[in-house]
């Protein structure tokens, strides 16, 4: 095999890993959120959670910060093998850690 095609092997296992991983966290997130709190709600006497899940919600939060860890090491991993190689660069990694920084300093500030 050459060491390109074992470059971008390496890039789409941690990438599918990645994305793979972030919609486990958007699963974990609609079970972690506070239910929605509506009159059918309240006038059936259904019970409602108005706050987060703590133990969903640390699962959550740990999740999403190794997906954030995966994707900036691809993204750095990228860097070096576009730099080094005739391999371009592949946008959906800067795209998944930013939108997983986002959301870790999101449950980190916000939530806790």
């Amino acid at each position: 095999m050459k060491k390109v095609k074992i470059f971008q092997l390496l890039l789409a296992t941690m990438s599918i890993a990645g994305w793979s991983l972030a919609i486990y966290a958007l699963l974990l997130f609609h079970e972690a959120r506070p239910d929605r709190a509506v009159g059918y709600f309240f006038s059936k006497g259904a019970p409602v959670r108005l706050g987060w899940d703590p133990e969903q919600t640390v699962l959550l939060e740990h999740i999403i910060w190794i997906c954030a860890a995966i994707s900036f090491v691809s993204m750095a991993f990228n860097w070096y093998v576009a730099h080094h190689s005739r391999l371009g660069y592949w946008f959906n990694i800067p795209l998944l850690f930013l939108s997983s920084l986002a959301a870790g300093l999101y449950i980190s500030f916000v939530v806790f």
